[in-house]
């Protein structure tokens, strides 16, 4: 084919491409997975974090101040103050006892000093310095308690007075709030010795026997 040829070849628009050399592809979009991991990383950011966090803790704690002022500590259970008929001798002897409840009340100088050590150390060892609650106890009881794992322990003894004595045995989680609000507050309004001469006598020990000195009549 001549130069004339080849001009008119190029007018009509038939110029081709040299062989071997490809158009440019166009440039491909980015892949779906790294504009997701950037959405994520902007969502998750540490200040939102602690942001969250830090909301869900004043929200915590407003919360409880709100239940705190709303929960009065109430009169005491009529069983929990029930006690036996004590019948007896000039001298002091018991002649009988009869009545619904097996309990007499006993004041703490009457207990001997081992005896409630003795249940200081198996039931709550900072009994004379803790504030009367155990949060990490109560909010394990409650997390057991919407798992439906039945009553744990975990309670000290102040909480497990303020029970026997001021509420129920319902192993529910409104009960366990009001316990350990009207705990704090018990803790405020009585001494640790009233509080555990309380605690000896409301507690039931077998045998049918409520209170340590029923307890003592019951085993020896």
């Amino acid at each position: 084919m001549g130069r004339a040829d080849e001009r008119r070849a190029r007018q009509r628009g038939g110029h081709r491409a040299a062989p071997g050399r490809r158009s440019p592809a166009p440039a491909s979009e980015p892949s779906g997975g790294k504009p997701a991991k950037g959405r994520i990383r902007r969502l998750f950011t540490w200040k939102k974090i602690v942001g969250t966090v830090f909301g869900l803790c004043l929200l915590c704690m407003a919360g409880f101040a709100a239940l705190y002022m709303s929960v009065d500590v109430p009169a005491g259970n009529v069983a929990a103050q029930r006690q036996s008929n004590v019948y007896k001798y000039d001298d002091g002897t018991v002649l009988a006892r009869d009545g619904k409840v097996n309990r007499e009340i006993v004041g703490l100088s009457k207990v001997p000093r081992k005896v409630q050590l003795t249940f200081v150390a198996a039931e709550n060892k900072s009994f004379y310095t803790d504030p009367g609650v155990d949060l990490k106890g109560t909010a394990r009881g409650m997390l057991n308690t919407l798992a439906g794992r039945g009553k744990q322990g975990g309670s000290t003894i102040t909480q497990q007075y303020v029970k026997n004595y001021y509420l129920s045995q319902d192993q529910t989680v409104s009960r366990k709030l009001k316990e350990m609000v009207i705990s704090l507050k018990v803790e405020r309004e009585k001494s640790k010795d009233d509080i555990l001469a309380g605690y000896i006598n409301t507690s039931y020990y077998g045998r049918g026997a409520y209170g340590i000195q029923a307890a003592a009549q019951a085993y020896y």
